[in-house]
């Protein structure tokens, strides 16, 4: 390792694997279905497992090659993995190309066969020789990197930040993403500073738009300016509260909207920029436009957990609540689908959903399916607050109240929730 930017000198540079052909200089994978670009990282990782001759690499050895000098959480090296996946289309289940290690990390499945240079990529691999492997860059690569270098010095210098290798704006979209789904304010305005970074490097970057459009959304939404005993976790109780239509969140909510317009012009076909649309439109009030952004955002990506909250969220706002549910139950399926891509994300919420729709099942009478998710959520999150006061006002509502009072009483002991699930 030479610094930030470089990388181990086995990786490959234009290699087969299995039915595909990658070029890491191009950052192109070419398969029977045409050719795909792939994320620099994602690029990297393929090239870095295919070094290896299908031995089994450890996720430390991954993570320090492909974030060198810096520290980054597992969760960083999943997403990278799962985008690998797919644009193999490979399934994490029943693997063909990466397998997964139990608690050991990753190895490639698929035999590797290297190509003499780019141009062989789509002539088949090469008859005779060695290995080919990145030891130099060509001249115009370290040109464009010095180009690149120099630019981040100069927003550096402006910025007061120390400089960043090239591939940091991405890294740090990631975790701008992570902290934006805490949805605690000191997190939110980390997203923020996360977001304008990225920015300043990548002015027109629709991710870090999308992203900065939320979190200035979610500022709006839930701790109004200047009144710091106030805070509102519902869209629906701020719209009712009428900070919203006021400055200084009046303002803050135009900014978002044009940053949420220009990611969407940039990047039509992205889930994540549609998604940011439709938050802005539903806190201006204008919910028909936040209903097309937000099932265009699903349409793009079935997996897209958060529209399909805040389509049932529309729902109940507008006096739908009927219609919610279903979106809400929608929802927590793409959650325990995508957990494992991005726990980070989603494991601050899925019990919170999951009690949401027991609470809502109850509330319509309909006992047996709210005793099921309160109990779904306890199997997944033991000791859940809000699932165990559900299952025992259940409990106790059905004769049962010993049961009731253990499950109080353990959760008081193990976790000091002495008033969590009080009998009314």
């Amino acid at each position: 390792m030479t610094g930030p930017s470089s990388f181990p000198d086995d990786f490959l540079a234009t290699f087969r694997v299995g039915e595909f052909a990658a070029d890491r200089a191009g950052g192109t994978l070419t398969g029977s279905d045409g050719q795909q670009r792939l994320e620099p990282k994602v690029m990297d990782l393929l090239a870095f497992l295919a070094a290896r001759d299908g031995r089994a690499v450890a996720r430390e050895e991954i993570m320090a090659a492909l974030w060198p000098g810096l520290v980054v959480g597992e969760d960083s090296l999943a997403r990278t993995v799962s985008k690998l996946r797919r644009a193999l289309g490979d399934d994490a289940k029943a693997p063909r190309y990466v397998e997964t290690i139990a608690k050991r990390g990753y190895r490639l499945l698929a035999g590797v066969q290297p190509i003499d240079s780019s141009s062989d990529i789509g002539q088949g691999p090469r008859r005779a020789g060695g290995t080919q492997r990145v030891s130099t860059r060509p001249r115009w690569t370290v040109l464009a990197l010095a180009a690149t270098v120099g630019i981040s010095l100069a927003w550096a210098f402006l910025s007061g930040t120390r400089p960043q290798p090239p591939d940091a704006g991405a890294r740090w979209v990631e975790r701008a993403d992570d902290y934006y789904f805490q949805f605690s304010r000191g997190d939110n305005e980390a997203a923020i500073e996360l977001y304008q970074r990225v920015l300043g490097l990548r002015p027109d970057d629709p991710l870090a738009m999308a992203g900065l459009a939320n979190a200035l959304v979610q500022r709006s939404v839930r701790w109004p300016e200047g009144e710091p005993s106030r805070s509102f976790d519902r869209l629906g109780d701020a719209l009712a509260d009428g900070h919203l239509d006021r400055e200084p969140a009046r303002s803050q909510l135009r900014r978002a909207a044009l940053l949420a317009q220009r990611a969407v012009e940039l990047a039509p076909g992205s889930a994540a920029t549609h998604k940011a649309l439709g938050f802005v439109a539903s806190a201006q009030r204008r919910f028909d436009a936040a209903f097309v952004a937000y099932r265009t955002a699903v349409a793009l990506d079935p997996d897209a957990w958060g529209p399909m909250i805040n389509i049932g969220d529309l729902h109940e706002i507008t006096g739908k609540g009927d219609q919610a549910l279903s979106w809400f139950e929608q929802a927590h399926a793409a959650m325990m689908r995508v957990y494992e891509r991005t726990p980070v994300q989603v494991r601050p919420w899925h019990a919170q959903l999951g009690v949401l729709i027991g609470d809502r099942r109850r509330a319509r009478g309909e006992m047996a399916l709210a005793e099921g998710w309160y109990r779904r959520v306890l199997a997944q999150s033991p000791l859940h607050p809000g699932a165990t006061a559900g299952l025992a006002h259940l409990l106790r509502a059905a004769g049962e109240a010993a049961q009731a009072e253990h499950l109080c009483t353990e959760l008081a002991e193990r976790t000091g929730a002495r008033d969590a699930c009080i009998a009314p």
